[in-house]
């Protein structure tokens, strides 16, 4: 969770959105464990679902907007997290480690991809000087 609020604290404006974000996404996790229960991966869980399809939206826009290159691996994994979720739905029964392996470790691996990013972005800061956050306008737009 340092993750999240040194992103908000001290990035860019991705790191900030995708700091707010996976925090945001963090509490509502827990305030649903505490509502209803933590999640056992033994059948398709569309709270999660939800979480994890709007974690993919946000991330693949900052991968396309963001001067960054880092938001590409959370796209990515949070996509692996969704196909994920629809192999549950679709395939019920028997896949609980599997719908864990696919649903979890991307989460980890996303703040992951958000730490060495915000670092990235640090060092990118202190050598240049301040930079732009976004990718200028495309032209077939």
């Amino acid at each position: 969770m340092l993750v999240y609020f040194l992103a908000v604290w001290r990035g860019g404006a991705p790191e900030r959105a995708a700091g707010g974000l996976l925090l945001a996404m963090f509490l509502a996790d827990e305030l649903l464990g505490v509502a209803v229960g933590r999640v056992q991966f033994s059948h398709f869980a569309p709270s999660i679902f939800v979480g994890n399809l709007v974690e993919l939206a946000v991330f693949t826009w900052l991968a396309i907007r963001a001067n960054r290159v880092w938001p590409i691996v959370p796209a990515g994994l949070k996509l692996v997290a969704v196909l994920g979720h629809l192999a549950a739905l679709l395939l019920p029964g028997g896949m609980q480690r599997a719908y864990w392996a696919m649903v979890e470790p991307p989460a980890l691996l996303t703040v992951v991809a958000l730490a060495i990013g915000l670092g990235a972005h640090l060092l990118r800061q202190r050598r240049i000087g301040p930079y732009p956050d976004w990718r200028p306008e495309l032209p077939f737009r």
